[in-house]
């Protein structure tokens, strides 16, 4: 009787070697595509969060690592009600953007989005309806 033990052990080390070597491919291409394995959250406030509709407005953003450290280069973007602003935070973590945003005539308030990218190891930021827009007082 033959022995078949050679024929099947071949195909057996062929598919452990092709198992172990798409490990290591993802791994290496997980670290070359996202070199970070735990991006960091960030700390964003910002003021004012109420503004009034038809007024330009200075929004101050502030950016902050974990540590409470400021993280400049951040590119912050407020958007809605048809406007976009954005700018990127200086050395002490903060950005300022004038905003005007008008409300429709059929709406008593609207809303902007709030994002904070940053291009190294943090998480993004996104916050819908972050700052409040009402009809301006008279």
């Amino acid at each position: 009787m033959p022995d078949n033990r050679g024929v099947l052990e071949l195909p057996l080390r062929m598919v452990v070697t092709l198992v172990i070597g798409s490990a290591a491919l993802i791994i290496i291409l997980s670290f070359i595509l996202q070199p970070c394995l735990f991006p960091k959250s960030l700390q964003v406030s910002w003021h004012p969060s109420i503004i009034e509709s038809d007024v330009e407005k200075e929004i101050i953003i502030s950016v902050y690592d974990p540590k409470g450290k400021p993280v400049s280069g951040a590119t912050v973007m407020i958007s809605g009600l048809g406007i976009v602003g954005v700018n990127k935070t200086n050395g002490e973590g903060e950005a300022s953007i004038s905003i005007r945003a008008s409300l429709p005539e059929y709406r008593s308030e609207g809303y902007l989005n709030l994002r904070v990218k940053v291009n190294r190891c943090y998480e993004d930021f996104y916050q819908e309806n972050a700052i409040k827009v009402v009809w301006k007082e008279v």
